[in-house]
């Protein structure tokens, strides 16, 4: 698959402070790329880099082989947006934003209509789409910020924190929706999140930023059957690893555990148990939380 986005040893100092320091990422066509991080890691500066809204001090960004800081609007005219909660004029209703928006990117008033009916019913947004938008709560707000981003249908979507705001249905929702778009219709998709769960379910590739760094760029492997397990005492686990199980000991109190293909949790828990080792807790978990949770402590 080509390189759709790439963003090369991007950094960015505001006031003498770094928000990021030689950053690069690439994003292959039909990819979920997540850029995961705390509040204030650098992920919305990241984003708004990679649209033009913010310029890099250094490094630079391309988008289907053409720069932003070069052609913009070129490189920009198959991008959907979403950078921060946008604010609507308040006497607008959510059909008239829409239109407007659909009427700004070229459609024609039939164009217009069928796109508002087709974002409204898969955003789900028909029950306040006649309400005037000062009306609306920010998880309505964001709805709409979506939509306007999916209007005439982009081939990459940029969604910078896209279910911030959204009660969990909502989150629940996009969820599916964004992997709808990807899989039935092929859209590449960046997006940046502060929840482990999020990048774990929707993306393809998680890029982890900390302190305005890239600290770590993975495959999301979430078909890996992983256990992390907390011993009353900290025991030696290596009989395990002549059923196939790897074992990782994290500090002095848990212990990380990749199950083979043959094995469920419930015959690991058994095996450690017959070895006469009392368990404190066990549970599922996933490589992307493991690794994020060293990179940000």
């Amino acid at each position: 698959m080509s390189i759709v986005v790439g963003l090369y040893n991007i950094s960015k100092n505001f006031s003498g402070v770094k928000a990021l320091n030689d950053v690069t990422v690439e994003i292959r066509e039909g990819e979920v790329h997540a850029v995961l991080g705390e509040n204030g890691a650098g992920k919305s500066t990241f984003l708004k880099i990679s649209t033009n809204v913010v310029h890099p001090s250094s490094g630079f960004v391309e988008i289907n082989g053409k720069r932003v800081d070069e052609d913009p609007m070129g490189a920009l005219s198959s991008v959907g947006p979403l950078i921060e909660l946008p604010e609507f004029y308040p006497y607008l209703n959510g059909k008239e934003v829409l239109s407007y928006v659909c009427k700004v990117k070229g459609a024609d008033r039939e164009m217009i209509k069928s796109e508002v009916n087709r974002l409204t019913d898969l955003l789900r947004m028909n029950n306040f789409m006649d309400r005037k938008t000062g009306q609306y709560s920010r998880g309505m707000k964001q709805r709409l910020a979506l939509a306007c981003s999916m209007a005439m249908d982009p081939k990459i979507l940029i969604l910078d924190e896209p279910t911030f705001g959204l009660d969990p249905r909502g989150m629940r929702e996009f969820v599916e929706i964004i992997r709808n778009l990807n899989r039935k219709e092929g859209k590449t998709i960046l997006f940046s999140t502060h929840l482990i769960s999020e990048a774990r379910e929707i993306a393809n590739r998680v890029v982890i930023i900390n302190g305005g760094e890239k600290k770590l760029e993975m495959k999301n492997e979430t078909d890996a059957k992983m256990m992390r397990v907390t011993p009353y005492v900290m025991s030696d686990f290596s009989f395990l690893e002549k059923k196939g199980v790897k074992v990782e000991y994290d500090g002095s109190e848990y212990v990380n555990l990749t199950l083979p293909d043959d094995m469920d949790n419930d015959g690991v828990i058994s095996l450690i148990q017959n070895n006469g080792i009392r368990l404190k807790w066990a549970e599922p978990t996933n490589l992307i939380e493991r690794k994020y949770l060293e990179m940000v402590n």
